[in-house]
């Protein structure tokens, strides 16, 4: 853990947190989940502690969904005062079973990002497959080599797992969309393994109907693209393919709405210069990343988050504002200034 991040546990419960509140008071924060499990999984929201979050937001701040934001922000010409915006990446089932319920009960609005070839059921999500593929396996019979990234034979345990986990992710990540998923399809083959013909329970999606009710209780649908591509790897063509695809596939299922944007992986990577104008054309009132810097919402097509889940430590930095002031001390900007347009 970093001195910033020591400082921040030490301090933020005897006042750091509501000083960071005060401070941050007219710049939202928009917090990013993903999954939702119960009995708890490491990384993902359990139902009791995200119900604990959502009564902390309820209590402490103003809560929107993201294009309930932008709205405001369209009305007034300025953003409204201790806002926090719930986000929940993907489209998994599992947002439907165990998050919906608390934020329905207790009143709160959010926003849901879909891949819409996922809700489809045409494809299931490329990182799922990857760990499919390491879930079926306690040994590996012997090196491998899939151009220039490499597997050695041995046992798998938990952690050696999580390792090759982030190595095939990052090197998927490196390659064109196209050799993305012909690696994938490679490491299975190479492992003995055929995928199973539709996409396992426990990576399976929401289906339009409960994307229809959710929407009708006032949960936000926003655009997550059709196949969830690193946007960074596709040409401009595939890209408003991926961009547009996404938005008529939400109009035909669930109506015309004012909706927002989320790119795939989100990180500086994953974008190229012309996205922004890309998403903006294509009628998104805003968009979002999957990191956070000292830009914070400063730019509505490439609005940046804070991540949450059951670390509550990270929670409490992340809603108070803490964590966007310490990016802000450090001047720290992941983006050129090619993206800086608002």
């Amino acid at each position: 853990m970093g001195f910033l991040s020591r400082s921040i546990r030490k301090l933020g419960p005897l006042g750091g947190y509501q000083f960071a509140r005060q401070i941050c008071r007219n710049q939202p924060r928009i917090l990013m989940y993903h999954r939702f499990s119960d009995p708890p999984v490491k990384g993902w929201a359990s139902p009791e502690c995200f119900e604990q979050q959502v009564r902390h937001i309820r209590k402490r701040y103003n809560p929107y969904s993201l294009v309930g934001l932008m709205k405001y922000h369209r009305e007034h010409g300025r953003m409204p005062s201790h806002a926090v915006v719930i986000t929940v990446d993907d489209g998994y089932r599992d947002f439907y079973e165990y998050a919906f319920p608390i934020l329905q009960r207790l009143g709160m609005p959010a926003t849901l990002f879909a891949t819409t070839g996922f809700i489809d059921r045409q494809l299931w999500l490329w990182p799922d497959k990857i760990t499919w593929i390491l879930g079926q396996l306690s040994h590996i019979n012997q090196n491998l080599t899939i151009g220039p990234f490499t597997v050695n034979e041995g046992a798998l345990n938990d952690e050696s797992r999580n390792e090759l986990w982030k190595r095939s992710i990052a090197y998927a990540l490196s390659l064109p969309d196209e050799e993305k998923h012909e690696f994938i399809s490679a490491l299975a083959d190479e492992l003995g393994l055929i995928f199973p013909d539709g996409i396992p329970e426990s990576f399976a999606p929401l289906s339009w109907d409960e994307l229809k009710k959710m929407q009708e209780a006032g949960i936000e649908i926003g655009g997550h693209t059709v196949t969830h591509p690193s946007l960074g790897q596709v040409t401009e063509s595939q890209a408003r393919d991926e961009i547009f695809g996404c938005r008529d596939a939400l109009n035909q299922h669930l109506g015309r709405q004012d909706r927002t944007f989320c790119y795939p992986n989100g990180q500086p990577s994953d974008f190229q210069y012309f996205l922004p104008e890309l998403v903006r054309e294509a009628g998104f009132l805003g968009a979002v990343t999957a990191f956070p810097d000292a830009q914070g919402i400063s730019n509505r097509y490439l609005m940046r988050r804070h991540a949450s889940g059951d670390n509550m430590f990270q929670f409490h930095k992340a809603v108070s504002g803490f964590e966007l002031l310490g990016h802000c001390v450090k001047g720290d900007r992941k983006l050129g200034l090619g993206y800086s347009a608002t």
